[in-house]
């Protein structure tokens, strides 16, 4: 088994890339690069990155589809000793405004569209001063740590954008030898936001002996080896799809990269590459499934992946398509982004029974759990139902600038309580439930129902908002809004464009409807809403 205790996750590509330097990498659209170009490129652009002021301790906030650069900022960073900090492709202006505030980013690296949303034109909005120019005036009043925007296209209506390229060939200009890499594997290294049981996203700080360490693990736990090809589907911003990377570079395999999945697409890279290795969520196998340019034939040499159920429900039948038609034996994952993912996974060799649902055992003897009572902490015995504690290396080290928040989830004896709702049965086989709280998990991103009511509620029609989750067919659960009119007329249809710039397209209810009032019950604190009441109403409305 693969570990790297005392190296950063630059050191640990570094090591691979040595030992098989003209090994392919990473393949994007059709451009190959070699673990050596891989390496090559992240130094040079460190070196940029150095002259733009990043070193030990910074932050760098990188918003970019799955593409080599993005691989290149990670391996940058963690170089200088700074931590990348992942920013989901799918943000708003409002998101993103948010998360370099929060984060205290220096730089920003971005493109300048992708999924039809015009990312110049958000951060335009986001950061006026972009649109000042020059780059070397560039000093925005309201982000004081921003020093430096790199774009890997430029524009003409943002002059104080820096070119990527630029970037990266004054740092090859400049050398690489007087950079001298970072070495502290403690160190944080990334850092992904996750909005868990509140409005607010908090920051989940991740080290390099996490990261690379559990990617290998992954890696080994499924019989990822340096001979297999995965294709990235997954969003590298997202820690699922991020461990999903590094367990292919951490074993020196190849990675297809895919911008964002496309069915069709997903299927072309996997017949023209060979792929061995996919993962994604259920949905995302079932839209290939169905996809016109589908053929047993073209995905046959798919022999491991990993199918993530838990944004639907399990579906039965699609499991066992899934696992016929492609030909690999289906095992579902748990985590989340205070411990990486795939925390828990079925063996692959284990009876479909236990496949069937989701978790397993834990991928490393050193990942520890146990379910407490969720009002005590107090151990509860196997096979009972209560709160998933764990405790171990894939933790993250709190979350960013909130230590009350991190007092609350992480105790003194290092265990990570996770809101979670789950059992350990007598194999020490970990299965998830559900959320203890009202968290939605739409298009494989956790989302804060009350992050979305808030945004609701900021129309001046609406005086409350209740959101839940709805099964649906295409995305796995979708968030469906129930409102109490200000005035007695919601304009449902204009909602949407009222959101639009406010929170990211996946959590725009997929329906509204407008009630008079919310079912509630006595507590011993007075009303609560009855939310399943509400998802009652919902649960068939997407229904085919």
């Amino acid at each position: 088994m693969l570990t790297w205790p005392e190296e950063t996750i630059y050191e640990g590509i570094a090591t691979v890339a040595a030992e098989r330097p003209e090994q392919r990498a990473v393949v994007f659209e059709g451009k190959t690069w070699t673990y050596d170009d891989l390496l090559a490129e992240s130094r040079s652009l460190a070196a940029g990155l150095a002259e733009l002021g990043v070193s030990d301790g910074d932050v760098v906030a990188v918003w970019l589809g799955n593409r080599p650069e993005w691989i290149a900022c990670q391996l940058a960073t963690s170089m200088l000793g700074a931590a990348t900090v992942a920013v989901n492709t799918r943000y708003r202006s409002h998101e993103l405004e948010y998360m370099l505030a929060d984060s205290s980013a220096s730089v920003l690296v971005t493109e300048d569209a992708l999924l039809g949303r015009d990312y110049h034109e958000m951060l335009e909005a986001t950061v006026p001063e972009i649109a000042a120019g020059p780059p070397e005036a560039f000093d925005p009043d309201s982000f004081p740590a921003l020093e430096a925007v790199v774009s890997l296209e430029s524009s003409a209506e943002l002059p104080a954008l820096r070119d990527y390229d630029d970037v990266v060939a004054t740092g090859r200009a400049r050398g690489s030898d007087d950079v001298e890499p970072a070495s502290d594997p403690e160190a944080p290294a990334a850092i992904f936001y996750t909005s868990g049981t509140t409005s607010d996203p908090k920051g989940c700080l991740q080290s390099s002996r996490s990261l690379l360490n559990h990617s290998a693990h992954v890696a080994d736990h499924l019989g990822v080896d340096g001979d297999d090809v995965g294709v990235a589907t997954l969003p590298f911003c997202g820690i699922w799809g991020y461990n999903t990377l590094f367990s292919v570079l951490a074993t020196g395999g190849m990675l297809v990269a895919q911008t964002h999945f496309d069915p069709d697409e997903t299927i072309r890279l996997v017949d023209e590459y060979d792929a061995t290795y996919l993962t994604g969520l259920g949905v995302m196998f079932e839209r290939m499934l169905e996809a016109d340019a589908f053929d047993a034939t073209r995905v046959e040499t798919i022999d491991k992946g990993v199918v993530g159920f838990i944004s639907k429900g399990f579906d039965e039948a699609l499991f066992e398509r899934i696992e016929s038609t492609f030909g690999f034996p289906v095992v579902q994952p748990y985590g989340l982004s205070e411990a990486n993912s795939q925390l828990f996974v079925g063996d692959p060799a284990d009876p479909a029974e236990r496949r069937k649902r989701v978790g397993g055992p834990p991928i490393h003897p050193a990942i520890d759990a146990e379910i407490v009572d969720p009002e005590t902490r107090a151990e509860l015995p196997a096979g009972e139902e209560g709160e998933l504690a764990i405790r171990g290396y894939p933790l993250a080290d709190g979350y960013l600038d909130k230590p009350e928040a991190t007092a609350e989830a992480f105790d003194e004896e290092g265990w990570f309580y996770t809101g979670d709702l789950a059992e350990i049965d007598a194999d020490g086989y970990v299965y998830y439930r559900s959320r203890l709280d009202d968290a939605l998990r739409v298009r494989g991103f956790l989302v804060a129902p009350r992050e979305i009511g808030a945004a609701v509620e900021d129309h001046p029609a609406v005086r409350a908002c209740e959101v839940v989750g709805a099964p649906h067919p295409r995305h796995g659960e979708v968030p469906v809004a129930f409102v109490v009119s200000a005035d007695g007329d919601v304009p449902t249809d204009d909602l949407e464009a009222f959101l639009d710039d406010r929170v990211a397209d996946y959590k725009v209810p997929e329906a509204v409807e407008v009630v008079d009032e919310f079912p509630t019950t006595e507590g011993p604190n007075g009303e609560k809403v009855q939310k399943t009441v509400l998802r009652d109403r919902v649960r068939d409305r997407f229904e085919d």
